[in-house]
């Protein structure tokens, strides 16, 4: 464990003593262009070219920015810049990297702490919890919002979301001054109070827009009897397949907040099941029930008229077993006021705000819901109600007793990171690096594409981010969801491509084509970069080449994200023999590969992760104290390629997060 230390800290000291370099490049070097890796320019490594979106998809929201305003850049690297004709497997890194901008250059900040007061957190922990809260008001301005949420036994909201104005400050320094500690720890009910917090301004906000209506949307079920199912009319074209039977009574309702939203619908047109003999029906009474007898699930979809002649499209995925399963959706029934330009201030448009809540925690759950996959499915729900002022949730765990299972599981439904909080000593500079991250928000919800050419197909996308296939004319495409990003961050998608025989040898093949698009909050407007071509040489042979090592390094850091998540499930389940076993391999694996053995620094950095966390294996004590914390928290780090308090995730820090953690460390003290 010296040793890894030893590493980590010799890594920082290089890291910081070089000009502000990309995460990984910070210590490994990887090249972002071919003459940096030594290559010819041959499609080895290729940069695309930055455009905004053509003007009829552009939504401007504010004065234009400069020209010279720093673009989001895609590369594409192939595993090989030549291969053989036989048809195999060729590995690609498809990457999307945020820029470097001027720190004055962001969007306003909406953020919701929710603050655990429960019995444990007495004495240095909720005084340091103070202390960093109030460190972070001095780094919010004006255009920021912050409101603040106390949980123990009971729930309060200090306060609300509260502008960061010195009259706002004085507000939210005195609610601070009133935290005290409790009992309990009634976490579920914190955090749905805070999610809560960033709804509130809905009303005001679509007051000036287009004012949104909740309705739920679902279906009920009951499961009927043979001899009812029997006497009742066959709707399906097909007979149900052996294995099934047709007993399954559903139906599709829309319930509105109020009388008065369901009269604002003209008619509700479902499409379902092709198996259906009438698959498209129209109903035109509130609250528009459709009722069925049928056999299997499917996803039934509704198409709203609206008396205005609008139309609003649903989906549903039908859902058998509970008596009733529905969602809470956002629409926007009633027509938009005719002076929206005129009344909108820029500044609060739902697309130009950073919206993030921090939930923060020593224990367990003992009060409220306390089941992990109940908590995570009530937080879910509470984000999708937020409609376009969906938060990202990010969790803080401190100490030996909380839940890393949990916190994981509601940063994962959040879009956020799980950090966790060894000592109090580290309370300031795990708050100090994501408040960063959030005022230094480039982009949200970028998008990485990849079109291949027909033949070419793909056997596996290498990511836990969501993703998406499609086929059309033989072509296949992946849509990568890779969530928001930092300035200077980067997200590398490792694909393995499926190549067909070559025809022709001696000669370059398109692979296909790689673009990404996002949302620019600093130029308040859709981006759209690339495309970039994906080229390789077919040859009749192939002299051995040396792999590309960017390619390698991010097969590296998926080998490693794989063997901790499964080391982590055996532990969990008691195996830590079968946990050290799976993460020593994989440390063997990366020590003998090509980069390993000449020492490549990330390789290295991977290696120590994964020795580190085997330290943690020796007994079970050790591992639910800290083990199996640290090996949750830096699996998602080395997943999302974001920093997440711990020394080996500091490879993927920034020039603005590293700063931050930095000050608040050095500030935030006992």
């Amino acid at each position: 464990s010296r040793l890894v230390r030893l590493y980590y800290s010799v890594a920082r000291a290089v890291r910081f003593s070089q000009p502000a370099p990309t995460p990984m490049e910070a210590t490994a070097g990887i090249a972002t262009t071919p003459e940096a890796m030594g290559v010819e320019e041959n499609g080895w490594v290729l940069e695309g070219p930055s455009e905004l979106m053509p003007k009829e998809e552009v939504v401007a929201m504010g004065p234009a920015m400069p020209a010279s305003m720093p673009a989001l850049r895609v590369e594409a690297a192939l595993e090989r810049p030549s291969t053989t004709a036989e048809a195999h497997e060729l590995a690609a890194v498809l990457s999307v990297v945020a820029p470097v901008v001027d720190s004055a250059a962001r969007a306003p900040l909406r953020l919701v702490a929710v603050l655990d007061k429960s019995g444990s957190m007495r004495g240095d922990k909720l005084r340091l919890v103070q202390q960093t809260m109030r460190f972070m008001l001095r780094h919010l301005g004006e255009q920021d919002q912050l409101g603040l949420v106390e949980y123990d036994t009971t729930v309060k909201v200090l306060a609300p979301l509260t502008a960061c104005d010195m009259h706002g400050h004085e507000k939210l320094d005195a609610a601070l001054a009133r935290l005290r500690p409790g009992l309990q720890t009634n976490l579920s009910g914190g955090l749905l109070k805070g999610l809560d917090l960033h709804r509130k301004g809905v009303g005001v906000a679509r007051a000036l827009g287009t004012s949104m209506q909740r309705v739920r949307f679902g279906n009920t079920y009951r499961c009927s009897s043979r001899e009812d199912a029997e006497a009742r009319r066959p709707l399906g074209v097909r007979p149900p397949p052996s294995s099934a039977e047709q007993v399954h009574e559903w139906t599709m309702e829309l319930r509105f907040e109020s009388p008065e939203d369901a009269t604002l619908v003209r008619k509700v047109r479902y499409t379902l099941h092709d198996s259906f003999a009438n698959p498209v029906l129209e109903v035109i009474e509130p609250p528009f029930r459709l009722t069925r007898l049928g056999w299997g699930t499917f996803t039934v979809k509704a198409e709203l008229i609206l008396n205005d002649g609008r139309t609003l499209q649903l989906e549903h995925d039908l859902t058998f077993g509970p008596p009733e399963t529905f969602r809470t959706v956002l629409l926007p029934l009633r027509p938009p006021l005719p002076s929206v330009h005129a009344l909108t201030n820029p500044a609060e448009l739902e697309e130009a705000v950073v919206r993030s809540t921090f939930l923060f925690t020593d224990g367990l759950a003992n009060v409220g819901i306390q089941k992990t996959d109940d908590v995570c499915k009530a937080a879910r729900g509470a984000l999708e109600e937020l409609g376009d002022r969906r938060c990202t949730l990010s969790t803080f765990g401190f100490g030996i007793d909380h839940s890393a299972a949990l916190l994981q599981g509601l940063a994962e439904v959040g879009g956020g990171i799980y950090s966790y909080v060894e000592s109090e000593d580290q309370i300031g500079q795990a708050f100090g690096e994501a408040l960063g991250g959030l005022l230094s928000t480039t982009h949200q919800n970028a998008q990485l594409s990849l079109k291949l050419t027909p033949g070419v197909t793909l056997a596996r996308v290498c990511t836990d981010f969501a993703y998406e296939r499609s086929e059309e004319d033989g072509a296949q495409t992946v849509v990568v969801e890779a969530a928001d990003l930092f300035a200077e961050e980067r997200r590398d998608i490792l694909v393995m491509l499926k190549l067909p025989s070559a025809i022709d040898t001696d000669s370059d093949q398109v692979l296909g084509h790689f673009c990404a698009r996002a949302f620019s909050v600093v130029m308040s407007r859709s981006e759209a970069v690339g495309p970039v071509e994906l080229v390789v040489t077919r040859q009749a042979s192939v002299d051995a080449v040396e792999k590309n090592p960017h390619v390698e390094r991010h097969r590296s850091r998926y080998l490693t994200t794989e063997a901790l998540t499964a080391a982590n499930q055996a532990a969990r389940h008691g195996q830590l023999a079968e946990a050290r076993r799976i993460l020593s391999e994989a440390a063997s694996k990366l020590s003998a590969s090509d980069l390993g053995a000449h020492g490549d620094s990330v390789i290295l950095g991977l290696i120590a992760s994964l020795t580190d966390c085997q330290n943690d294996l020796r007994d079970q004590h050790q591992y639910r104290s800290v083990g199996d914390k640290k090996m949750t928290c830096m699996t998602m780090a080395h997943t999302q390629q974001r920093a997440m308090n711990l020394e080996a995730t500091d490879i993927y820090g920034t020039t603005i997060t590293r700063s931050m953690k930095s000050y608040f460390q050095s500030s935030v003290t006992r």
